[in-house]
């Protein structure tokens, strides 16, 4: 075998183990609980034309056991009915800020986290986003507990149950997580450039936040929840890979064209800050997994590997890993395509030009 191959098997290899080593690690770490009396926690949404997803959330905090909550959802110059909905939920534990006018240099979900952290009341952070769902009363404080489990100096973030359509694209998501990060390693993480948040889901300290302002500090970054991992990380607090698909799911996209569009909006930032960077970044990908196969029939099989492993992690359907081929294809259509719409300044979410 040549260098070349011997260096993709290696790839291969480590991906495997390490989609196996977190595997485990969800399972272990499950049992961790905290047993004494939960501080409030404030759980708060950035919502901008989320009228379909809302009152799902909405009622599903409703039902909730945890002793003292709070729920704060941003309304960031919706156009549907989301204030609407807001306000038809509105009670002493759930409450809505009206958004105004994005300030220069700031993307709308960063603002709108940052202004919900500013109007919390709790003495623990629960960034969510509004298409989430708690499945039952206990979920709330089951995370709670896990939280005030934690080891000293980490946070907390959350690998959600993906729900929706567009579950070819959508499975990615837990294949990139679980695969290319070793949670496993904990507290011990070498570096900041392997730790993340997932900004559908992470938990943090009320003093821990203000005193760091992760969200001030990536105003300007549509990648926000890698960078705000990676800046935490920094700052000497470790982001830990907490298992939730029990509690939380997430509803991502109603259609797969919808989730092709959500996906191209952050493809490019994810894998290089330029386009020369993400365009090598994005080739090397294209190699490793769908060029590779072709010279070696073992690469095809550690592919399938690979993505069964963080399919069984993240509770996806079996057909979702038969069909992983084109899984890891419509990742490189969807690079390719953000790559060449970044460029032009053509990148848009719910309404607003992306940089």
């Amino acid at each position: 075998m040549s260098l070349f191959l011997w260096i993709i098997a290696v790839v291969h290899g480590t991906l495997f183990v390490n989609a196996v080593a977190n595997l485990v690690h969800f399972k272990r770490q499950r049992s961790r609980s905290f047993e004494g009396t939960l501080p409030k926690v404030s759980v708060l949404v950035p919502a901008r034309n989320e009228e379909p997803n809302l009152p799902r959330l909405l009622a599903s905090f409703i039902r909730q056991d945890h002793p003292n909550a709070e729920l704060l959802v941003y309304d960031d110059l919706s156009e549907d009915g989301t204030w609407s909905i807001i306000s038809r939920f509105e009670n002493d534990q759930i409450k809505g800020l009206r958004g105004s006018t994005l300030p220069d240099g700031w993307v709308g979900k960063v603002h709108g986290c940052y202004q919900l952290s500013l109007a919390a009341t709790g003495s623990v952070l629960l960034f969510i986003d509004a298409d989430t769902e708690f499945h039952d009363a206990g979920s709330l404080q089951a995370m709670c507990r896990r939280f005030e489990a934690r080891p000293k100096g980490t946070m907390i973030t959350g690998m959600t149950l993906l729900k929706g359509r567009g579950q070819l694209i959508v499975t990615m998501v837990g294949n990139l997580i679980l695969a290319w990060i070793p949670w496993w390693l904990g507290k011990h993480m070498p570096s900041h450039r392997l730790s993340a948040v997932n900004g559908q889901c992470w938990m943090i300290d009320t003093v821990d936040y203000r005193r760091l302002e992760p969200h001030v500090f990536v105003k300007n970054q549509v990648l926000e929840d890698v960078m705000i991992g990676r800046y935490l990380h920094t700052q000497g607090l470790i982001p830990l890979l907490d298992d939730v698909r029990p509690e939380l799911a997430v509803y991502m996209y109603t259609s797969f064209v919808e989730a092709w569009r959500g996906f191209r909006k952050n493809a490019a930032a994810a894998l290089g800050g330029s386009t020369w960077t993400s365009s090598v970044a994005l080739c090397t990908y294209f190699v490793v997994f769908l060029i590779a196969p072709f010279f070696n029939i073992w690469f095809l099989a550690s592919l399938y590997g690979i993505k069964w492993i963080t399919d069984l992690t993240t509770r996806q359907p079996f057909t979702v890993t038969l069909l992983a081929p084109i899984s890891y294809f419509l990742t490189i259509l969807i690079g390719v395509d953000s790559i060449i719409t970044r460029s032009r300044g053509q990148i848009e979410w719910k309404g607003r030009q992306i940089q």
